[in-house]
């Protein structure tokens, strides 16, 4: 979008988008900035930010989980893509995690110019906002065109099965590339405090359906 941003990004009070984009539009590259999973993200996070915000000082703060995934499934309906610099590098990082932490590396890393290759032990990329988030909070029908939209960047190459110290090892991994992320995200779930949970077998990650009783 246009450089009028930058001194958009200057003023006080509301911002207003540049006149050569949509106000959904100049909220995705706003909000994307760090985060490409805002449709994901609006759907989960606690939003600790609302504490702050100032408007708690007038009447209630803003639903900031309801704007940010309001911006994100509008990107997804108006098919919005990343923009990406065309020069590379000729660096290439090995990201080890195709879930929220990897597919967002990779996203930055693409952003400076850098390939990456992501590896994931799994038969599709999300990690824990797929394989561990109840599918109803984190829909595939939302998630697969945010991580399609970090692919179509370009020059970032996918291996799923892929076990690190299995199929690849890691010696070989530090050889190869320039770089090497480890972004394997945390698979161990917390207790819900319930009499006799022992007894209960829980698989990781959990999906609903895959509780199984001893």
């Amino acid at each position: 979008y246009s450089s009028a941003a930058s001194d958009v990004y200057k003023r006080q009070g509301i911002e207003k988008a540049p006149t050569d984009i949509s106000m959904q539009e100049y909220a995705f590259r706003r909000s994307t900035t760090a985060n490409p999973f805002p449709s994901m993200m609006g759907r989960v996070c606690p939003a600790p930010c609302q504490d702050g915000c100032n408007r708690n000082d007038v009447e209630d703060y803003v639903g900031i989980n309801g704007v940010e995934q309001y911006i994100g499934d509008q990107a997804i309906a108006e098919g919005f893509s990343f923009s990406c610099t065309d020069k590379m590098s000729g660096k290439k990082v090995a990201i080890i995690g195709g879930g929220p932490a990897g597919l967002s590396a990779a996203y930055q890393l693409r952003k400076l110019g850098h390939e990456s290759v992501v590896f994931d032990s799994h038969e599709k990329l999300g990690g824990m906002m797929r394989y561990g988030i109840p599918s109803y909070r984190t829909p595939d029908s939302f998630l697969d065109p945010e991580i399609d939209r970090i692919l179509a960047m370009g020059s970032i190459e996918v291996k799923l099965n892929t076990y690190i110290g299995k199929d690849v090892s890691a010696e070989s991994l530090e050889k190869d590339y320039d770089a090497v992320l480890w972004a394997i995200g945390c698979w161990t779930g917390r207790d819900l405090p319930v009499p006799n949970l022992s007894l209960i077998h829980i698989s990781e990650p959990t999906r609903l359906g895959m509780i199984s009783y001893a």
